[in-house]
């Protein structure tokens, strides 16, 4: 009796031994969510890592619109999600930032699709095609392999495809590729989709995902700011 007694209480013990490592566990995990899902685990904005400095910035008029310049390519997915996020962001800036896009173009098919980008930004058929360009080669596989396979896709959607083809191969896009190409080399942008901030700052999105860098874009906007500010006289 004595003996299964005994026994009894080695069960109940291990038991309860096994409940409160298990609510520990279940205690540990919940914690950790909560300090994730809060942000409390995300370092401050404007940490190491966040952003790099330029090692050549581009001059700029004090006072004027911050530029912030999105590198990027119709081929990454990444960009293609990106765009509405920027757009909206871009929205709510006002008049104190000018946003604009620079393509970024490490390959053949990417250097034509960037040409693509700025002929039709040039030609003000961007609106009714940028997004179109994106869900072709994303959602529905559609590769782009010269320009003439472009200029039917575009025809008709704010310019032909014989305006297409003349202005794609002009002497004035060809200027504007290469100067795209000579940003992406001096501003030593590696990957897409990359921002430029006032042409003195280049926010990856790497560190935190592409929230955390519209964020760390506004950091940087308002760092300008503050350094372009005339001190404040002494009463």
């Amino acid at each position: 009796m004595a003996g299964r007694k005994k026994k009894d209480t080695k069960v109940l013990v291990a038991r309860n031994t096994a409940i409160g490592f298990i609510t520990g566990i279940a205690i540990l995990i919940f914690g950790f969510g909560t300090y994730v899902s809060t942000g409390l685990s995300e370092p401050e904005i404007g940490a190491e890592g966040d952003y790099r400095e330029v090692e050549q910035p581009k001059p700029r008029r004090k006072g004027a619109p911050i530029e912030v310049v999105e590198f990027f390519s119709y081929t990454c997915i990444h960009c293609k999600n990106f765009d509405p996020l920027i757009e909206e962001w871009a929205a709510e800036q006002g008049d104190n930032v000018r946003f604009s896009r620079t393509p970024a173009m490490f390959s053949p098919i990417q250097t034509m699709l960037g040409r693509t980008y700025l002929t039709l930004l040039e030609n003000d058929a961007l609106e009714q095609n940028h997004m179109r360009i994106f869900r072709a080669i994303h959602d529905a596989g559609r590769q782009f392999l010269t320009p003439e396979m472009v200029a039917d896709y575009v025809d008709g959607r704010g310019i032909s495809k014989e305006d297409f083809l003349k202005a794609f191969n002009s002497p004035q896009m060809r200027r504007a590729t290469a100067d795209a190409e000579r940003d992406v080399r001096n501003f030593r942008i590696a990957a897409t989709p990359s921002l430029l901030v006032g042409g003195q700052y280049v926010v990856g999105m790497t560190s935190g995902g592409q929230q955390r860098a519209l964020k760390v874009a506004e950091y940087l906007i308002d760092k300008i700011r503050s350094e372009e500010a005339p001190p404040s006289s002494a009463e």
